[in-house]
């Protein structure tokens, strides 16, 4: 052999120590980076509580009554008496119309009346007249008078009154406008309200009864009885009901403000494709701080069980295709099947399998990264409830990148 192959193999061989080297470096600086995934455990006692299911949407609050005010009369708009935000009591005169020319027109139709009855009084005198003839006067009194009442009410109708007791919330008139013959119209849930001089506050919800205030010269709302206008997709239809309780929080407040279903649409509004239904919310009582137009968070329970057998959802895992937890008895683990009912927060409702006061095991897995020992649990509770299907409630817990963290005790004693 050769002094150039003596050198190259002892090359070679430097080479691959020096590759076994650095392979057995690196797994040993893997190792050294895993986290420990040692298993904690503890036991927790089923215990009563109260469970809840909640559907949740977001809400427009309204008046629960708003009339829409136009004149019933043409004419030219000679006096607004009222701005935005004052306060009126039913039957004030809000805004009227110069009425001379409706002064004119019933005194023309009062002298149209005499007309009739002095023609109808000579026909009768006369030793001549037909029947034909005095039906015919007959009518034209008829029709004398119809016109005449009309006039009559067409210049009550120059004075534009409020119907309720309430808060002016929309002016679109002024002195010198022309306005055309409309009418008044009211209704329950109309929201919005726009400011003086816009182009009227939207219509309502289309599970309400309240006309549109579009168009109208002055809108009157109630400032102490509200709705709040609300969807609910095609999934939670089915679970609410008129009646339930709600719970609502307006934006920017932070006290509750408490309701109850008063309607339910059966006819879905779709948008992108996704398709919701309205709802509407009585709001109860007089609360403080709602305002026509603005949001709230709505929470409406559509389940409640206020004796609910609970563990939390971590105790609990499939193992050959049953549901079942880990009951411990004088130290002793057993695998217990069970039967789910609903889901709440971090707690599972058990209907069958365990009894108030079994210890269940509850295991958790810590390790770096996972946040600490809360993991990040996130319960959906709309829709929850399916009774005893396999696995329930294993998709309730959420990893939150460290494992489902401990639960505190569900009752006394752990």
């Amino acid at each position: 052999m050769t002094a150039g192959r003596r050198s190259r193999g002892k090359l070679a061989a430097a080479v691959a120590l020096v590759a076994v080297v650095a392979v057995g470096l690196g797994v040993w600086f893997t190792r050294r980076a895993e986290p420990s995934t040692a298993a904690t455990t503890t036991t927790v006692r089923a215990a009563l509580t109260s469970m809840s299911q909640t559907v949740s949407a977001t809400g427009t609050i309204a008046p629960k009554t708003q009339s829409n005010l136009r004149f019933a009369s043409a004419g030219t708009v000679s006096a607004v008496n009222v701005q935005v935000g004052d306060r009126v009591s039913a039957g004030q005169t809000l805004a009227a119309i110069d009425p001379t020319d409706l002064r004119h027109a019933l005194s023309a139709a009062q002298a149209g009346v005499d007309a009739a009855y002095a023609n109808l009084t000579s026909v009768r005198s006369s030793t001549t007249a037909t029947t034909t003839q005095i039906s015919a006067a007959n009518s034209q009194v008829s029709s004398a008078v119809a016109k005449r009442d009309t006039a009559q009410s067409a210049l009550a109708a120059a004075e534009l009154t409020s119907p309720i007791a309430g808060t002016v919330a929309v002016v679109n008139v002024a002195v010198g406008d022309v306005v055309s013959a409309g009418g008044t119209s009211s209704g329950a849930g109309a929201s919005g309200a726009g400011a003086s001089g816009g182009s009227g506050a939207s219509g309502g919800s289309g599970s309400t009864s309240a006309a549109s205030s579009s168009g109208a010269s002055i809108v009157v709302i109630t400032t102490d009885a509200w709705v709040v206008n609300t969807s609910v997709s095609a999934a939670d239809l089915a679970l609410v009901k008129r009646d339930l309780q709600v719970q609502m929080t307006p934006t920017g407040g932070r006290a509750l403000v408490f309701g109850t279903v008063s309607s339910v649409g059966v006819i879905a509004t779709t948008t992108s494709g996704v398709a919701s239904f309205p709802v509407v919310v009585d709001v109860t009582g007089s609360p403080q701080g709602l305002y026509a137009g603005g949001t709230t968070s709505v929470s409406i329970l559509v389940k409640e069980v206020p004796d609910a057998l609970a563990v939390p959802t971590a105790a609990i895992r499939t193992d050959a295709g049953r549901t079942v937890v880990t009951r411990v008895v004088d130290g002793q683990q057993t695998t217990t099947p069970v039967t789910l009912g609903m889901v709440q927060g971090a707690l599972t409702q058990i209907t069958a399998g365990l009894g108030e006061g079994d210890e269940v095991l509850v295991e958790t897995r810590a390790g770096a990264g996972s946040g600490g020992p809360a993991g990040g649990t996130s319960t959906r509770t709309r829709g929850a409830g399916a009774t005893g299907a396999p696995g329930a409630g294993q998709g309730q817990q959420g990893q939150g990148g460290g494992g489902q963290g401990p639960q505190a005790p569900v009752g006394p004693g752990s």
